[in-house]
């Protein structure tokens, strides 16, 4: 099932994760470890929109194509986004210097 919130779309779990590929088991995993935080916490369940299906296709490629298991996907996500931070605020810090 497909909801609009705020002029967005957000997916059931289910739903997003058929469209990763992957399982909604695993996705559920992945939400409930906060590897994949939802994007809108309804009644019925979790949401997730573009951002986090993103996310989901990023663990499904360390995990398929590089063999990572969970606790090495948890690792490299985190660096991932330190590294995607620092990329912010130094985008931030040269712009102020301008």
């Amino acid at each position: 099932m497909i909801v609009q919130h705020d002029e967005r779309q957000y997916y059931r779990v289910e739903v997003a994760a058929r469209l990763v590929g992957l399982s909604p088991i695993r996705v559920r995993r992945y939400v409930a470890t906060g590897l994949v935080r939802p994007a809108v916490e309804d009644p019925s369940g979790p949401l997730l929109g573009e951002a986090e299906l993103a996310r989901l296709r990023k663990i499904r490629r360390l995990r398929e194509d590089l063999g990572l298991n969970d606790p090495a996907i948890e690792i490299v996500l985190s660096l991932l986004d330190e590294v995607a931070t620092l990329r912010k605020e130094l985008e931030r810090y040269l712009s102020s210097q301008r």
